[in-house]
């Protein structure tokens, strides 16, 4: 049975990482309420975890609690580092734009690994399903071996092609661009974040 790498989707909002953990960790429970109940456990790990340094999050202890407990706040490479820790999970997180791969947890003795893609505004579960069966989402594999070196090829390759099929949005210039698909300009990265969300358009050309 071969194997093939899918891009699974998330909502487009300000969740999209928490739920896409939630996905890959346990599909089988995952629905509407996943993305508050990773965001919650983040939290409570936070507030019971007395080597969390402020240095790690950036800003205070409190006031990190109180932002991301916000469903608006967006979650990054804190979070996946975090969400390593407490799920003693590799994370390797594709980046489409540079094709860059960072795994957190990777220095220690974790015996499982998950991969999320990133477009440089939002996060995607990476899965593996056979050929023939890509829309039967009971039967994907979310869960992989750290060693297991083609699933990470193949997850790379997939990343390649949505670079090449413009599948990503580039942030260090985003200013002045225009939205391939419906000519709509923006000069606010803000701007250009929640039009790709609303609509589905990730492809900007400078003006």
């Amino acid at each position: 049975m071969e194997l093939v790498p899918i891009q699974r989707y998330v909502n487009h909002d300000n969740s999209c990482l928490f739920s896409t953990i939630s996905y890959l960790i346990d599909k089988e429970n995952f629905n509407e309420s996943s993305s508050l109940i990773y965001r919650l456990t983040i939290v409570d790990y936070i507030k019971e975890n007395t080597k969390i340094t402020n240095d790690l999050l950036g800003m205070d202890k409190e006031e990190y609690i109180s932002k991301i407990e916000n469903p608006s706040c967006w979650g990054g490479a804190i979070e996946l580092k975090i969400f390593s820790d407490i799920l003693e999970t590799q994370i390797a997180s594709i980046d489409i734009q540079s094709g860059r791969i960072d795994i957190f947890g990777e220095t220690k003795d974790f015996t499982k690994r998950i991969y999320v893609l990133y477009n440089g505004i939002h996060y995607d579960p990476l899965v593996m399903n056979s050929i023939g069966n890509e829309e039967n989402l009971n039967s994907d594999i979310t869960i992989f071996e750290p060693e297991d070196y083609d699933k990470l090829i193949k997850f790379k390759d997939l990343a390649e092609k949505l670079k090449s099929d413009g599948k990503f949005v580039d942030l260090n210039n985003i200013n002045n661009y225009k939205c391939c698909s419906c000519n709509e300009q923006f000069s606010e990265e803000a701007d250009v974040y929640i039009h790709a969300q609303n609509n589905n358009h990730w492809k900007f050309d400078e003006i």
